[in-house]
């Protein structure tokens, strides 16, 4: 059974590198169940097999209009949704629960790919047919996908199962929940570390979706701030307590001042230093061309190709609007109104089919002379508009964003400012050259150093990574949350009891995580539920 599934997994490799969009090197040869596991292709089969959960971040659900990418959105009380099949209103009244796909998709996802690179890392070194450079390279590539899995598990989910190597029998899936500091101490860093500093792993950019070291210190980068604060800083200080299970959560400042913190942040200076003027922001209209994927600012996407594994532009459509070639439009992955209304006037990203759109033509599909479509309700996300697929083919090849230059250079400020703020030299240049270069290309003024705040910081984050999955985990690490305005985000202020504009209560220490999910619960009787949420275990 063992060797099935090694099989299995490398024919699925080779799938995946065979997509032309993905893997841009020819192909070395074939592999087939005879093929020798030793050999050059199997290696790299089973390299390229730690991809195939990534194109799930952008999965549906069960629910018509459902999806992962849109639920990241739906729990920052910053989302809209025309279908109420979506779910958005079980957000909106903390009715939701373990036993959402929202919950069990991402966590069965990231534990395929966990699973997946813990397989390859256990056969690369193996492989008669990789070179020691490249049997290093590729595990690299690997270890860097694992901690990037586990790294969305843990902001996730808290706590999680510990797991690096392959399963030899199902009871052996069967484990409690460890700390999310051992992750971190023991899986993430350590493999992001190799992937940075001793693999040869090549030293640029990613031109196909592969992990190259830029890739590997954008990552790390983005785990050393978030271990910098919540709720790494607080698990820190006593790691035998039940954090998670209990709800014990009462920290609240930012940016945290321990040295755990201090020295963490350093660290992530040095690899967002190591990034910094090797790209171009590039335009706006790169985000929805398919013809800019990884390419522009781009540092790490997922890769998705028209007519094979398609990119789901409808999710962000009008809903039934006819605008578009596709069969279905669910108008269920929208920025609130509120949302938008807090983006600046003058703000260059707010202006038609910049970030938004305001209005559009039926498709010729619907209407051979394309006349105006009916008038919209509400202001659109046009980032993801991949206007082929949505005028002609139905069909697109949109890559996602998982890092960009944007958000390395936000980070960047981010970074000094706090240092600044803990009492570490940081030089007013470094501070705001980050968040100024972004502000710029929006047509916005720059900031002084000294008038710079952590509202300032999360705000532009905001506008400029707006629907990219990224205000979640930015409300969970600094605990605090952004109060919709006019023109500009009213305040910043702490997470927990911060009522979003649509919701029906305050957030309360609860909402620090997600509900586990319900299968692990029932299938794993040592795993314990996350306090507040449903189901929880029963033990039978």
């Amino acid at each position: 059974m063992k060797y099935l599934k090694i099989y299995l997994f490398l024919i699925s490799g080779l799938i995946l590198s065979s997509c032309e969009d993905f893997l841009k090197e020819e192909p070395t040869g074939s592999l087939t169940t005879e093929s020798e596991i030793s050999s050059y292709d199997a290696g790299v089969a089973f390299a390229t097999g730690a991809y195939r959960a990534l194109p799930g971040w952008t999965s549906g659900t069960s629910e018509w209009g459902g999806n992962q990418a849109g639920a990241r959105e739906y729990f920052t009380g910053k989302a809209y949704a025309q279908y109420m099949g979506a779910r958005l209103w079980k957000f909106e009244q903390d009715d939701q629960s373990g036993e959402e796909d929202y919950f069990k998709g991402p966590w069965n996802n990231w534990y395929q790919g966990v699973r997946d690179c813990n397989l390859a890392i256990e056969m690369i070194p193996t492989i008669k047919g990789l070179s020691p450079d490249d049997q290093s390279k590729y595990l690299g590539e690997v270890r860097t996908l694992r901690a990037f899995y586990y790294f969305c598990l843990v902001r996730h989910y808290g706590d999680v199962v510990y797991n690096v190597a392959t399963l030899q029998d199902a009871s052996e899936a069967e484990q409690p929940r460890v700390s999310l500091k051992t992750i971190y101490d023991e899986i993430i860093v350590p493999d992001l570390e190799f992937a940075v500093n001793e693999s040869k792993l090549s030293d640029g950019r990613s031109t196909d979706g592969r992990v190259t070291k830029d890739v590997s210190r954008a990552v790390l980068a983005d785990v050393y701030l978030t271990m910098a604060g919540y709720p790494y800083q607080e698990v820190n200080i006593d790691p035998a307590k039940a954090w998670c299970e209990q709800g014990l959560w009462s920290m609240t400042e930012y940016p945290v001042n321990t040295q755990s913190a201090k020295d963490l942040l350093q660290k992530s200076k040095t690899q967002l230093d190591a990034l910094y003027g090797k790209y171009p922001l590039g335009e706006f209209s790169d985000l929805n061309n398919p013809e800019m994927n990884n390419r522009g600012g781009a540092i790490f996407q997922i890769q998705y190709m028209s007519g094979v594994q398609n990119f789901p532009v409808y999710y962000w459509l009008p809903l039934n609007s006819y605008v578009s070639g596709y069969t279905i439009e669910t108008g269920t992955n929208i920025p609130s109104p509120a949302y938008h209304e807090s983006f600046d006037p003058a703000d260059l990203r707010i202006q038609d089919r910049v970030y938004f759109y305001y209005s559009d033509t039926k498709a010729k599909k619907y209407d051979v002379n394309e006349s105006p479509a009916d008038k919209f309700p509400v202001a659109y996300l046009y980032k993801y508009y991949d206007y082929e697929a949505v005028k002609e083919t139905a069909n697109s090849g949109l890559n996602w964003n998982l890092y960009r230059y944007a958000d390395i250079l936000l980070m960047l400020t981010e970074v000094n400012w706090s240092l600044r703020q803990l009492g570490i030299p940081a030089s007013d240049n470094d501070i705001v050259k980050g968040i100024n270069e972004v502000r710029t290309r929006a047509d916005l003024s720059e900031f002084a150093a000294s008038d710079l705040t952590l509202k300032d910081i999360m705000s532009e984050r905001a506008y400029e990574l707006i629907f990219e999955n990224k205000m979640l985990w930015d409300m969970r690490r600094t605990r605090k949350a952004l109060v919709d305005g006019q023109g500009q985000f009213q305040a910043l202020e702490n997470f927990i009891g911060h009522q979003p504009t649509n919701f029906d209560h305050q957030f309360t220490n609860k909402h620090l995580l997600s509900p586990i999910s319900a299968t692990e619960i029932k299938n794993n009787r040592q795993c314990v539920q996350n306090f507040g949420w449903q189901p929880v275990q029963s033990g039978s």
